[in-house]
C-alpha cells in the first residue's frame, strides 16, 4: 500500500521526500503522509485507504472538466486545457470575458481538438483537448467553458512575465530598515508611528537614500489575545492601527476633534507616554492602552462630522466593515474567535446596512473606530510618498490562527497543519511557525482572490514589496497537528500561477518585488525569480565566515545586498560573537561546538577587515573588544556592497551605534524579547546621530 499512498501524495502535491540541509534525502514518514492528506481532506487513515483515496481524487480531477486558473505571458494566446475521456467526442463551447469588458466565443467537437497527457483512469484513457484562447491584453479574464451541460468557470490571468523594473533599475539606490516599533521617543511612548517613520523617510531622503524599509505593519491582536508578532498578524490585509500618528490625526481631524485634543494633551497621557518610552521593553498592550481612547474619541468626531459620508463609503470597500465588525466582537469577548459563542463563531458577513445603523449585533462604537483607524492608516501610509523616499514592505508568509481571514475564510486554509522551515544547522529540530497554510487547491478554485488581495494592499504604499519566505510560492514546509516538526513534508503550490499574479500587480502598481530566498532553498527557485524579475538577497554576514571577499563584492545585479537581517545578529553582535553565545545558552551547540565557532568568526574578522582594505592586526581585528575596530569595519562593508553591484543597498539603523542584540532570534517565542526591543537611543536621537549618517554615505554608490 506504500505505493499508493505515494501516488496518492504525488497527485496530492505532497513530496514524499526532500534534499535536507546536509545535502541529503530525507524521506517523509507514513504516520506524516497521511496526516497532512487527511488535513488536505483527502479519506485516507491508513495506508489501507490510499487506493480508494487515489481513486476518488483521480474521478474528481477528470470531472472538473478543466483546471480553476490558466496563465497566459507577455500577450501570448492562453491555452486551456479541457478533461476529457480520450474516446469521447461531444460538443463544447467557451466564452471568454476579459477584464476590459472585451467578448470572444468557440465551439466545436473534441475530436477537433489536439491532444495530450493521454492516462487510464477507472478503465478508460483520458487525455487534455486543448482550447487556443485569443491573445488577450494583462488582466484577469472569466472563462467559462460548456461540455456534454455541464458548465465550469476558470479565471485566466494573461500577466507580463516579469515584475515591474527591479529595484536598481531607476539606478543603484540605498536606504535603511528600521523596525517600526523601536523608533520610538517622548511624543510616541512606548512605540513608533507613522510620523516617525515619515521623519526617517525625510532624513533618509536628505542623505541621497531612496528606501526606508520595516518589519510588517499588519493588524495585530494587541488587548486580548495579544500577539504582536509581525509575522503572525491578525490580518494580511488590514494595517495595525497601533502605529497611527494621533498627533498628525488630531491636527488634520475634519471639523477638528476637541476631546481627542484634550485626551492627547492631558497630564495623564504625558505621564504614560513617559513612562513606556522609558521602559526597557516595548509594552504593546500598556501601548495601545493609552492610544485606543484617542483613537476612539477622533473616529468618534469623524462619524459626527462632515467627514461620516466618506467613512461610511470607505467602510463599504471591500470586507472594511467585515473585518472592522470581527475585531469589534473580539473586543467585547476578549478571546479568539474559536471561543465565540456559535452564532458569532459562524456568523454570516454582516450587511454593511446594518453595521452603518447599528441593528448588527456588534457594538457600533467600536466597530466605527476600526474603521476610521483603517482609513486613516491608509491615508498616512499614502503621505509617505512625499517624504523623498519610498517604503520598502514586507508581505509575511502566513496569519494568525486567530486571524480575520481565518474565521471568515477558514475553508482556505489547513487547519490541521502549520507552516514551519525544516531541520537545518542551526534548528536540528526544525521549526513550527503555528500559522495555518493555505490550501493549495481550494485557493486556486476560488481564483487566488485572497492572495490578490493581500498582494494589492501592500503595493497600494510599497515602492518594493518583499516576498518574506520566496520558496513558499513553490512549497511550503507543513507539520501536522501533534507531530514534531521534524516530521514535516512539503505540499506544493502553483508557482506558475503565484508568479502571474505577482507581476501582474506589481505592473499596475508600480512595485519591484524582493524575493526573501534565505534557509533551504531548492536549485529550481533562484532561476525562477530571476525569470519572474524578483530580486533576491544577498547578506553579507553570511559570506564573511567562509567567503569574505564576496560580502563586499560579489552581490549580484538582480540582488538587494545587507549586512544583516532582523533574523540575524547585528554587526555588532556577530563582531563580538554574542549569536554564538547565544546559541550555547540555548543549548543550540554545545562547548566544543561553540568554541569552533569563535576560532572561526576570529578568523572570519581579520578577512572581513583584509577584504575592506584594512589591516586586521592594527586595527585589533583578532579581538572581539574593540567598538572601533568593529565600527571601521561595518563601514568597510557597507561601502564595498555600494562599491558592487547590487540594486539596492540597505543598512540597519541600529549597526550605526553597535547595538549588539538582535531584534529576533527564530525559533524562540518566550525565550527571548522579539520584536520587544526598541533602539538605545530615542527617535531625535536617531536623526541626528552622525554615525547613522555616516553609514547611510557608505551605502550610497561612490562617485
Amino acid at each position: 500500500m506504500t505505493s499508493a499512498l505515494h501516488a496518492l501524495a504525488a497527485a496530492a502535491g505532497v513530496d514524499v521526500a526532500y534534499v535536507g540541509w546536509r545535502g541529503e534525502p530525507v524521506e517523509a514518514g507514513q504516520d506524516a503522509l497521511i496526516a497532512i492528506l487527511a488535513a488536505l481532506g483527502h479519506q485516507v487513515g491508513s495506508p489501507d485507504d490510499a487506493p480508494a483515496a487515489l481513486a476518488a481524487h483521480g474521478r474528481a480531477f477528470w470531472a472538473a472538466l478543466a483546471p480553476p486558473v490558466v496563465v497566459s505571458w507577455d500577450h501570448d494566446p492562453g491555452d486551456l486545457p479541457l478533461r476529457a475521456r480520450a474516446d469521447h467526442d461531444g460538443a463544447w463551447e467557451v466564452d471568454v470575458v476579459a477584464e476590459d469588458g472585451a467578448r470572444w466565443s468557440a465551439a466545436g467537437r473534441l475530436f477537433e481538438l489536439p491532444a495530450s497527457g493521454h492516462v487510464e483512469h477507472d478503465g478508460a484513457i483520458h487525455c487534455l483537448r486543448h482550447v487556443a484562447l485569443p491573445a488577450r491584453g494583462h488582466g484577469y479574464h472569466a472563462v467559462t467553458w460548456r461540455l456534454d451541460g455541464a458548465s465550469r468557470t476558470a479565471r485566466w490571468i494573461a500577466a507580463p512575465r516579469r515584475a515591474f523594473g527591479a529595484p536598481g533599475d531607476a539606478g543603484k539606490s540605498s536606504g535603511v530598515f528600521a523596525p517600526l516599533h523601536a523608533l520610538r521617543g517622548a511624543r510616541t511612548g512606548g512605540a513608533g508611528d507613522l510620523g516617525e517613520l515619515a521623519r526617517l523617510a525625510r532624513h533618509v531622503a536628505a542623505r541621497g537614500g531612496r528606501w526606508v524599509a520595516t518589519l510588517p505593519l499588519l493588524a495585530a491582536f494587541l488587548d486580548e489575545p495579544c500577539e504582536p508578532s509581525p509575522y503572525a498578524p491578525a490580518s494580511r490585509r488590514f494595517w495595525n492601527e497601533l502605529y497611527l500618528d494621533l498627533d498628525r490625526a488630531v491636527a488634520d481631524a475634519a471639523g477638528g476633534a476637541p476631546e481627542a485634543a484634550a485626551l492627547l494633551a492631558s497630564p495623564a497621557v504625558a505621564a504614560t507616554r513617559a513612562a513606556l518610552a522609558a521602559a526597557p521593553l516595548v509594552d504593546y498592550r500598556g501601548q495601545y492602552a493609552w492610544r485606543r481612547p484617542v483613537i476612539d474619541r477622533l473616529a468618534e468626531a469623524a462619524w459626527r462630522g462632515p467627514d461620516a459620508a466618506a467613512l461610511a463609503a470607505f467602510a463599504a470597500q471591500g470586507d472594511v466593515a467585515d473585518y472592522a465588525a470581527f475585531r469589534a466582537i473580539g473586543e467585547v469577548e476578549r478571546t479568539s474567535w474559536p471561543s465565540w459563542p456559535a452564532a458569532l463563531r459562524d456568523a454570516p458577513t454582516f450587511a454593511i446596512d446594518d453595521l452603518l445603523a447599528g441593528r448588527a449585533a456588534v457594538d457600533a462604537a467600536r466597530w466605527r473606530a476600526h474603521v476610521w483607524a483603517q482609513r486613516e492608516m491608509d491615508r498616512q501610509l499614502g503621505g509617505l510618498r512625499d517624504t523623498g523616499a519610498a517604503l520598502y514592505l514586507d508581505l509575511p508568509v502566513g496569519v494568525s490562527r486567530d486571524a480575520y481571514e481565518v474565521w471568515r475564510r477558514r475553508d482556505l486554509f489547513v487547519m490541521a497543519a502549520a507552516a514551519g522551515a525544516p531541520p537545518d544547522a542551526l534548528f536540528l529540530g526544525g521549526q513550527d511557525w503555528g500559522l495555518p497554510p493555505v490550501h493549495p487547491e481550494r485557493i486556486r478554485a476560488a481564483g487566488w482572490d485572497y492572495v490578490i488581495e493581500c498582494v494589492r494592499h501592500h503595493m497600494r504604499h510599497a515602492g518594493i514589496l518583499r516576498i518574506d519566505h520566496v520558496m513558499g510560492l513553490h512549497r511550503l514546509f507543513c507539520v501536522p497537528a501533534g507531530m514534531r516538526a521534524t516530521d514535516g513534508v512539503y505540499v506544493r503550490y502553483a508557482a506558475g500561477e503565484l508568479y502571474a499574479i505577482l507581476c501582474l500587480e506589481s505592473h499596475r502598481a508600480g512595485c519591484a518585488l524582493v524575493g526573501e530566498d534565505l534557509g533551504t532553498v531548492p536549485d529550481y527557485v533562484p532561476p525562477a525569480m530571476r525569470h519572474h524579475g524578483l530580486a533576491g538577497l544577498f547578506v553579507a554576514q553570511f559570506a564573511m565566515p567562509g567567503r569574505v571577499g564576496d560580502a563586499v563584492g560579489a552581490a549580484a545585479a538582480t540582488q538587494v545586498a545587507c549586512v544583516n537581517t532582523h533574523d540575524t545578529a547585528t554587526f555588532a553582535g556577530w563582531w563580538r560573537g554574542a549569536d554564538i553565545d547565544d546559541k550555547l545558552a540555548l543549548a543550540l551547540i554545545d562547548d566544543d561546538g561553540a568554541a569552533r565557532e569563535r576560532i572561526e568568526r576570529a578568523a572570519a574578522r581579520r578577512a572581513a577587515v583584509a577584504a575592506t582594505g584594512g589591516d586586521p592586526e592594527a586595527t585589533g581585528a583578532a579581538s572581539p573588544d574593540g567598538d572601533a575596530a568593529c565600527a571601521a569595519a561595518l563601514l568597510g562593508v557597507v561601502r564595498g556592497l555600494a562599491a558592487g553591484d547590487a540594486s539596492v543597498v540597505l543598512v540597519t539603523a541600529e549597526d550605526a551605534w553597535l547595538e549588539p542584540a538582535p531584534q529576533n532570534v527564530p525559533g524562540t517565542a518566550h525565550e527571548r524579547p522579539n520584536w520587544r526591543r526598541p533602539f538605545a537611543l530615542d527617535a531625535d536621537a536617531v536623526l541626528a546621530d552622525p554615525r547613522l549618517d555616516a553609514l547611510l554615505d557608505a551605502a550610497r554608490r561612490p562617485a
